[in-house]
């Protein structure tokens, strides 16, 4: 059954010479098929243009964590633990080789919710660019 949910997104960059941090909450679909954990949400990101129609497909099973966006961006990201996976990240301003090297890929998740947490080295066009952090936590809204 699907459930609409509230999703709390932390992110934090530690880049050589400085770090970054957002916080944004914005609202999703939650499902659980076939042993898998999918949420669906549009990303806003307080007018940042870029981000304009994203739609952010997400999929758990097994320990890996699967980031499909399609849009203004399209990019897919798998992250399981100290794998490095390599991808095409696109833009209308053109195309890049990213590649996400996970340290930490923790799940905890029912049908009503929960948490991911990845941490991450990114890497763009092979260079190490930063360490991240990303967290999402997951609550079911409930009828009022």
């Amino acid at each position: 059954m699907q459930r609409k949910v509230t999703i709390q997104i932390n992110g934090k960059q530690k880049y050589p010479e400085h770090e970054d941090q957002q916080q944004v909450m914005t609202v999703g679909t939650f499902y659980q098929r076939n042993g898998v954990f999918y949420l669906i949400y549009k990303d806003c990101d307080g007018g940042n243009s870029e981000n304009d129609g994203v739609t952010t497909f997400l999929s758990v099973k097994d320990g890996l964590v699967s980031i499909n966006r399609k849009g203004a961006i399209d990019n897919k990201q798998e992250f399981k633990k100290g794998m490095l996976n390599r991808s095409i990240y696109t833009t209308c301003f053109g195309q890049m080789w990213i590649s996400v090297k996970p340290y930490i890929v923790e799940c905890d998740l029912t049908v009503h919710g929960g948490r991911i947490n990845l941490e991450y080295d990114l890497f763009i066009e092979d260079i190490l660019v930063s360490y991240n952090v990303l967290l999402l936590n997951i609550k079911e809204d409930f009828p009022q």
